[in-house]
């Protein structure tokens, strides 16, 4: 039977789940329940428990798109481990699946992942980014021989579809925001990247040279854990698909370049009061390029790609509170958003000005 250390949240989590049965389809009867992670609630499972001295996360399994077999996932996940990526295992059920089903969904047992969360104010920050291009690099140039099944996206779902989405979705915000100065500004920065869009599609689109691979799909500071040695763990691999790899350079880029990770939270805000830290961008880059330089023209693109990917970046992270927050905005907070907006919206003239500069970030020797 398993020890719980707060029988309270026994009692909340057994309303919803079934733990004794969900633990027992994966062949264990004994087991310690360590709590419900920070993050989560118990309409959403994510329990830290303890199974013979080793710890492991029971979670419900994050679904793709509709309709998607989760089968690539599994298969390129195993590959990945295999070619020394340090990816959580997971512990099979006694049938030996990944996952157990839990009404329409379905739930994992993973591995606790060991290492320290990323943070952008830590004294280590410089070594870590050059540590996740390394990884990055890694991951990419072994995913170049994996001769599993293409896993693609549907085309409604492609780069240029899903960042128009998110314009789309803004430019909604912003006309149903009651706050003038807000809906005036978030307006103002649909049409700054409204304005640049389709000439870096049409670029990336005519381009030659732009090798394509299975991504990672969401690697970014808190999907990664650090130590001394480097990167020891990469989560979250659902969104992992057939991709340029440009894209997934250019997003990472702009996570650990562009924006400032809180470890205590995960929230994220500007570096910078304008564009990308060179440094960091540097540091990034110059790893990456160890393990994967550009093709010829592909670093070209490099700024093409950040117009593509950086809008959904901005509006999952320094602007999520504009799309995503249950409670009315207070005076401070507004102040706060009317600045990461000006920020947002001079990105795209500024991504212009360092394009030479970047790419050659990317493709630089020594």
């Amino acid at each position: 039977m398993p020890e719980f250390e707060d029988m309270s949240e026994r009692d909340e989590l057994d309303e919803v789940f079934d733990l004794d049965a969900i633990m027992h389809a994966f062949g264990i009867t004994e087991w310690k329940n360590l709590g419900q992670l920070a993050s989560s609630s118990a309409a959403n499972l994510s329990l830290l428990v303890e199974v013979q001295a080793q710890r492991y996360i029971l979670m419900e399994r994050q679904e793709g798109l509709v309709g998607e077999s989760v089968r690539h996932r599994y298969d390129f996940r195993h590959y990945l481990q295999q070619q020394g990526i340090p990816i959580p295992a997971l512990h099979l059920t006694v049938q030996g699946e990944s996952a157990v089903a839990l009404g329409e969904n379905f739930c994992e047992l993973q591995q606790w992942s060991e290492g320290e969360l990323f943070s952008s104010a830590d004294p280590r920050a410089l070594a870590w980014i050059h540590d996740a291009g390394t990884m990055l690099g890694r991951i990419h140039q072994v995913s170049m021989r994996y001769t599993g099944e293409q896993h693609r996206w549907p085309s409604e779902v492609h780069m240029g579809a899903m960042v128009q989405g998110w314009l789309n979705l803004a430019r909604a915000r912003a006309e149903q925001s009651e706050i003038q100065a807000i809906a005036v500004a978030l307006l103002q920065w649909v049409e700054q990247w409204e304005a640049v869009l389709p000439a870096a599609m049409m670029a990336i689109g005519s381009a030659r040279n732009i090798p394509e691979l299975h991504i990672h799909g969401d690697y970014h500071a808190h999907n990664l854990r650090f130590d001394a040695a480097g990167v020891v763990a990469v989560l979250g691999w659902e969104a992992s698909r057939w991709e340029k790899r440009l894209f997934e350079v250019a997003s990472a880029l702009f996570s650990f370049s562009a924006l400032q990770w809180q470890a205590e939270n995960g929230q994220t805000r500007p570096l910078t009061k304008r564009g990308l830290e060179p440094e960091r961008a540097h540091q990034f880059l110059s790893a990456y390029r160890e393990l994967n330089p550009p093709l010829p023209g592909e670093a070209a693109h490099l700024v093409d790609a950040l117009i593509l990917v950086a809008p959904m970046v901005i509006v999952n992270g320094p602007l999520e509170a504009l799309f995503f927050a249950e409670q009315e905005l207070e005076t401070e907070q507004i102040d706060d958003l009317m600045a990461r907006l000006a920020w947002a919206t001079s990105l795209p003239a500024w991504l212009g000005r360092v394009r030479g500069m970047l790419a050659e970030m990317w493709q630089e020797n020594g």
